[in-house]
């Protein structure tokens, strides 16, 4: 790509939310609930999230569970957020600010428990996809877990108009200041 943010939205921030089906807990409750052998969560556990947006999950998570979590989000504001949550919560939680492929290619990461990403896999490029499962074939421990979750139909549907009305207005009121593709 030929732009530094790499076709990732960066014109504005993401919203602050919880969600809980990336706790390492929840993925490990579902998992047994279907009979699978799930991840153990305790203090040497590690977990990692792709795409924190705000961090609000990824630091509400490591405040509450025994282990390490670590994260990426490439939007600035984004990886800033998360890093201060995590320094204002004591937290045991580390966040960059790295694009999928940097994170897949650093040295200075353990082997994890969970893989999360929420949300991301909709948004975000064929290559980058593809940089996210380089990093879980390179990232997850053998018996770890991954959750991805995606955004589709119908669970947009009823935002899907609102969302269409917002592209337009910025297409044509601002000029197009949204740097992403948004099909």
């Amino acid at each position: 790509m030929n732009s530094w943010n790499e076709g990732y939205f960066t014109d504005s921030t993401y919203t602050f939310g919880y969600y809980r089906e990336l706790s390492p807990n929840f993925i490990r409750w579902c998992l047994t609930l279907k009979g699978f052998v799930a991840p153990e969560v305790d203090e040497n556990s590690r977990h990692c999230e792709l795409g924190i947006g705000q961090g609000v999950s990824a630091n509400i998570h490591a405040a509450a569970n025994p282990g390490k979590f670590f994260g990426t989000d490439f939007n600035p504001a984004h990886a800033a957020n998360a890093q201060e949550l995590a320094k204002a919560s004591g937290a045991d939680a580390k966040f960059f600010e790295d694009s999928f492929e940097e994170f897949a290619n650093r040295d200075d990461l353990p082997q994890f428990d969970t893989i999360s990403f929420h949300g991301i896999w909709s948004w975000v490029s064929d290559e980058n996809r593809r940089h996210m499962l380089d990093f879980v074939r390179k990232h997850l421990k053998s018996g770890g877990a991954v959750y991805c979750s995606y955004n589709c139909l119908p669970g947009w549907a009823p935002v899907a108009p609102m969302r269409e009305l917002l592209k337009l207005y910025d297409g044509y009121h601002t000029g197009g200041g949204c740097n992403r593709r948004t099909r």
